[in-house]
């Protein structure tokens, strides 16, 4: 997807009005984040294996200096992936970034079960994630993915929370997109 391409997905003149703009779609209308998603994956060659947004954020957004903010190449995601092998169960990301760990994870996962048979609800995944920026790139990522579980705005070593989100996929579809709620703990 080209700078051009996900300013036009997302009706922003700006690249650096993208966190708003995508914030504003998953928690808005389904209509509206549908339409936005299917864009996304026109966009993007229906390639559901990697993060959409990496080369971007990265450019644009990162906050590698302020906040220690460094992203890993996909092989080494999907690397990592693999070197811990489950195919089921939760997965706690405690430094989530935009989500390319948990995507490689959940891709890898996807590939060893018949499509017709990927249940969400059965790997399960919990992230955590400080940057303000990387959040609604975070929440876009693993909703269009239909991936279900909870992600937490905050510091994972403190415990400080300033947004907890859920993702449900009420279809247990894994070919369905996510909704995410704002939980108020």
């Amino acid at each position: 997807m080209t700078y051009q391409q996900c300013l036009d997905i997302y009706g922003i003149s700006d690249i650096l009005s993208l966190p708003e703009a995508a914030l504003r779609v998953v928690l808005g209308p389904e209509k509206t984040r549908h339409k936005v998603f299917r864009a996304l994956l026109e966009a993007n060659d229906f390639e559901m294996g990697r993060d959409w947004f990496q080369g971007i954020f990265e450019a644009e957004m990162s906050e590698g200096k302020r906040k220690g903010q460094h992203f890993t190449p996909p092989e080494v995601n999907m690397l990592v992936s693999e070197l811990v092998g489950c195919l089921s169960g939760s997965v706690h990301e405690p430094t989530a970034g935009i989500g390319g760990l948990i995507i490689a994870d959940w891709w890898r996962r996807c590939l060893a079960v018949n499509p017709w048979r990927w249940r969400p609800s059965e790997h399960q995944y919990t992230a955590w994630e400080l940057s303000e920026r990387a959040v609604p790139l975070l929440l876009t990522n693993l909703a269009v993915r239909g991936i279900v579980g909870d992600v937490y705005h905050g510091d994972v070593l403190e415990q400080t929370v300033k947004c907890h989100y859920r993702l449900v996929n009420p279809t247990n579809d894994g070919l369905a997109f996510s909704s995410v709620i704002i939980i108020e703990d």
